[in-house]
């Protein structure tokens, strides 16, 4: 396929005589009556001498201020005074108001009053445009064109609009004020308004100069009528040239040509070319003048440039100057390269690369600029790809100058759609055929997306490259899809990046970085940056540590706990010149060994920080605590005041439908329980019936969630408590730990079993808050028994039995938890009490003697 680079050209558009516009401000020499525009500093009703409308409301300038404090205003007429008309019919005209500092604007304000404007330059023309506006309602007035050989033409009932938002305005919203008060309105940005007045000049009349204008109200209406400027479309006899098609086109020139009408022979012609399409008027200087034949070659242009260019032709009869030509159009050529940024955002999607590059498909494989997600900036990047039985694509960079100097590389991002895969980057000497095409080196893309850390690769082009030899990029036939974007030729840089930055040993505070050295080793070492924010590192930005001389892994101390960092490393080639940083990597710190007293009330509606949420019979993650509200009991009494949201949750509802396990565990972190002398586990919980009469099991039992606590220090769960009562209210449990485990470390395992298998669903809805660990508040290690009348219980903590000394003098036991349920009574007792139906924990022994006193014994059941 021959590559070729498309350059824009001349559309021809004909030109009758006297076919384009000359538009030309008319400049006023006398007869303007009234100043009504406030600039400047100071009040309105001193920077004018009278109102717009009747009613003391006056324009402004958009430098006028009150006084030296006030804001500058962001609205006002043009400060020059030069209202270029937004009429889209008139592309080009404009006017030229007065001085804002005197009279400025004719006003007539009752019926037959009249004034004349003059002009300072007689001009013939073909159209007048009277710049003008009514205050206070629209106004009617009759117009005299006066001709430098005392004839005239009127044109009657000229229509003046009023000066809100009627239509065919050359300029709007530039604001008011109130010269009573100096109170300034905006307008919005769409009033007041200068209304464009067309002014036709008849054919017998248009070679004659224009002398001045007498305007005179007609209408009887309240409207005060205000002329400010006026406009011609010049008379001449001097036609505009025809532009010929684009002849020789360099990247720095053009060679242009026109075709004068026939039978005209202009002395000489003026061009005008610009980067816009703002067409000149006849003020505008020309690019070049004098141009004595018809063709140029414009000089100095910028490469790969979008020019356009105008005409006209200096007669030397008649009136000696034409309007401009319509507009030309041109695109300079490709030049020589020495540094480029491509970012694609600049074309359109579909089968093309950017200007000044090529691309060579050979029968078939895809190429096109693609906005498929993700891209690596913007929304476009180039996308390759081919099949294993088609041929590979190439692409073909701009020709650079320096591409054999032995200085620069190429720089780019890129992904591949699976991993892993490879581009080519090499050189054509010839960019419209691909066997020319010569590898410089192999790419490995690994990464899918770009926001993958090592995502950005470059080639060092060396010096033995032709210097007639253009880059190029080329896909693999593996019917694997290539992306690449933010494509970069610059220098290379004297400290290359490290890569392959990677973590290991993740600790609760701190973690180990690893990374491969570039092939050239940076003097100053490494530097590394890490944040709990994703936000790239720059240049610009200061290191968090650096590593040890050549070294290529350090350790980062000083971390959270339970925290997800990313990490970034750079090369330190000295302390002024560091590599572009290479990254990110993420890691996420362990959770540390929590010390006591530890407390959880579960506030935040998610799974507390280092806990565990788990089912160990389902993936299922419904089959797990809940965290967020309970619309069960969000504003139910028996939640007692508890908003919905601050406590853990297994629901009874449908969302445990079906099959699953039979258990749902959550787990404390860690807790080591040093310095406490009689460790203690307490938490409060609520259970009730489910309200559904749906069961799997028969006959239906739905009491029958059990909620089960462990404490786990390294030898095994070990069972402390169980329950699967219901009370409809909250309770609180206490749960005292043998003397084993003090100065563990310890876990803490709340299950809530089903407790019969085939269920479908958990039939009681379980509340679960307040979990601490702390020193026993009821009992310490010293406290062990307490005696009184000389009754011992002992041994104390019991594993079984417990024994009562003098027995003789009681008559009952009762056996209480901590929360006052009473668990045992025993009348009569003997000696021996068996309590190894009992949960290990700590229990109340309440003794009522015969002589009707009682005495309450603190025990601990291991």
């Amino acid at each position: 396929m021959n590559f070729k680079i498309f350059f824009g050209s001349v559309a021809l558009l004909s030109a009758t005589s006297i076919a384009a516009q000359n538009y030309q401000p008319l400049l006023i020499s006398s007869g303007l009556t009234s100043d009504v525009i406030a600039n400047g500093v100071g009040s309105s009703s001193v920077t004018t001498s009278t109102d717009v409308d009747g009613v003391s409301f006056a324009f402004v300038s958009k430098d006028f201020q009150v006084n030296s404090s006030s804001a500058p205003l962001t609205y006002g007429l043009p400060i020059d005074g030069m209202v270029n008309s937004v009429v889209a019919t008139t592309p080009g005209l404009s006017y030229k108001m007065a001085s804002y500092d005197a009279n400025n604007s004719l006003k007539l304000a009752n019926q037959n009053d009249s004034g004349t404007l003059t002009f300072t330059t007689p001009t013939p023309a073909f159209k007048l445009y009277m710049l003008a506006t009514s205050g206070s309602g629209a106004s009617t007035v009759t117009v005299t064109v006066n001709f430098t050989d005392a004839t005239s033409q009127t044109i009657t009932g000229v229509a003046v609009a009023d000066w809100y938002n009627a239509t065919g305005f050359a300029i709007q919203g530039f604001g008011r004020i109130n010269r009573t008060n100096d109170v300034l309105e905006s307008g919005s940005g769409t009033n007041p308004r200068l209304y464009q007045i067309l002014l036709n000049i008849d054919a017998a009349n248009q070679a004659k100069p224009i002398q001045s204008i007498t305007v005179t109200k007609t209408s009887t209406a309240q409207g005060y009528t205000n002329v400010f400027a006026v406009s011609a479309d010049a008379y001449s006899n001097c036609v505009p040239p025809t532009l010929n098609t684009v002849g020789t086109l360099t990247p720095n020139s053009a060679s242009i040509s026109w075709t004068s009408p026939s039978g005209t022979t202009p002395a000489s012609y003026d061009i005008y070319y610009s980067t816009t399409n703002t067409a000149p008027n006849s003020g505008t200087t020309p690019s070049v003048s004098g141009v004595t034949g018809t063709s140029y070659t414009i000089p100095g242009l910028n490469p790969n440039t979008n020019y356009y260019y105008w005409v006209r032709a200096n007669c030397s009869t008649g009136t000696s100057q034409s309007a401009w030509s319509f507009s030309g159009t041109f695109k300079t050529a490709c030049g020589v390269m020495t540094s480029m940024f491509e970012d694609f955002e600049s074309y359109a999607t579909g089968s093309i690369v950017p200007d000044c590059w090529a691309r060579i498909i050979d029968t078939n494989g895809t190429q096109t600029i693609s906005s498929t997600t993700p891209v690596a900036s913007g929304t476009k990047h180039i996308y390759q790809y081919s099949t294993a039985t088609q041929n590979p694509t190439t692409v073909v960079l701009p020709q650079f100058g320096n591409i054999n100097a032995g200085t620069n590389w190429l720089r780019f991002k890129a992904r591949v759609s699976t991993a892993t895969g490879t581009l080519n980057v090499g050189y054509v000497t010839d960019p419209a055929n691909s066997s020319t095409f010569v590898l410089l080196q192999s790419l490995s893309i690994a990464n899918t997306v770009y926001a993958t850390a090592g995502n950005e690769y470059s080639v060092i082009v060396p010096s033995s490259v032709p210097a007639n030899a253009r880059l190029a990029i080329r896909n693999t036939a593996d019917g694997k899809s290539y992306y690449y974007d933010d494509v970069y030729w610059e220098a290379k840089p004297s400290c290359f990046a490290p890569s392959a930055l990677t973590s290991s040993n993740v600790l609760a505070n701190s973690v180990g970085i690893s990374w491969t050295a570039p092939s050239s080793a940076p003097a100053n070492g490494y530097e590394y940056y890490y944040s709990t924010s994703n936000a790239a590192p720059t240049a610009a930005t200061t290191a968090s540590g650096a590593s040890t001389g050549s070294a290529t892994s350090t350790t980062i101390n000083g971390l959270t706990p339970a925290t997800t960092y990313y990490a970034w490393i750079r090369s330190a080639c000295s302390s002024s010149d560091k590599s572009s940083w290479w990254g990110s990597i993420t890691f996420t710190t362990a959770c540390a060994t929590l010390p006591v007293p530890f407390a959880q009330t579960f506030d935040n509606a998610v799974v507390p920080n280092c806990w565990t949420n788990t089912n160990p019979g389902s993936t299922n993650a419904n089959f797990l605590w809940k965290f967020a509200g309970n619309a069960d009991y969000g504003a139910n009494l028996a939640n007692n005041g508890r908003p919905a949201g601050t406590y853990a949750w297994v629901d009874a509802s449908s969302p445990y439908s079906g099959a699953g396990s039979n258990s749902i565990q959550l787990v404390t972190p860690y807790i080591n329980l040093t310095g406490l002398t009689s460790p203690y586990i307490s938490f409060e919980w609520f259970k009730n019936h489910s309200m559904s009469t749906s069961t799997t099991v028969t006959p239906s039992t739905y009491d029958n969630n059990k909620l089960t606590v462990e404490v786990n220090d390294g030898n095994g769960w070990a069972t402390l408590w169980s329950d699967t009562s219901n009370s409809n209210q909250w309770r609180p449990v206490g749960i005292p730990l043998a003397a084993s485990y003090i100065g563990a470390t310890i876990q803490v395992r709340f299950t809530v079993d089903k407790n019969v298998n085939g269920n479908g669903y958990f039939y009681d809805d379980l509340l679960l808050d307040n979990v601490e660990v702390k020193q026993n508040p009821i009992l310490a290690t010293s406290d062990v028994s307490s005696a009184k009348n000389n009754i011992k219980v002992y041994p104390n903590p019991f594993k079984d039995v417990l024994n009562i000394s003098d027995i003789e003098k009681v008559k009952s036991v009762t056996i209480t938890d901590v929360s006052g349920r009473v668990l045992k009574t025993v009348d009569n007792p003997t000696k021996e009490i068996n309590l190894s139906t009992l949960n290990s924990g700590l229990y109340l022994v309440i003794l009522r003697m015969k002589d009707g006193s009682q005495q309450t014994v603190k025990a601990i059941k291991n």
